[in-house]
């Protein structure tokens, strides 16, 4: 059985609720023992910039950035589309 599981994280600010459930779903991938990826596209990149997961915290949800660190601290890893960041101004 293939132990890998990948997340496509495509929005942030513009949606937090979507950005949201994204990660939740992350970190219950990783918490089951699965290799897990959350590869950050389109909208989403900006989560892979300083601050943006800190504002982030829908109504009823774990706050993003908590669900950042609990992500890293399991062992997962995050993708970032170096086209969809550099069409944003990110170096």
């Amino acid at each position: 059985m293939i132990n890998n599981f990948a997340v496509n994280l495509t929005h942030s600010i513009d949606d937090t609720d979507r950005a949201t459930v994204a990660m939740v779903v992350a970190n219950a991938a990783i918490a089951s023992g699965k290799n897990t990826v959350v590869f950050l596209a389109s909208e989403g990149v900006r989560l892979a910039t300083k601050g943006v997961a800190d504002g982030i915290h829908e109504e009823g949800l774990t706050p993003m950035i908590e669900l950042v660190r609990n992500y890293l601290a399991a062992g997962g890893a995050f993708w970032v589309c170096p086209p969809c960041f550099n069409k944003r101004g990110y170096t």
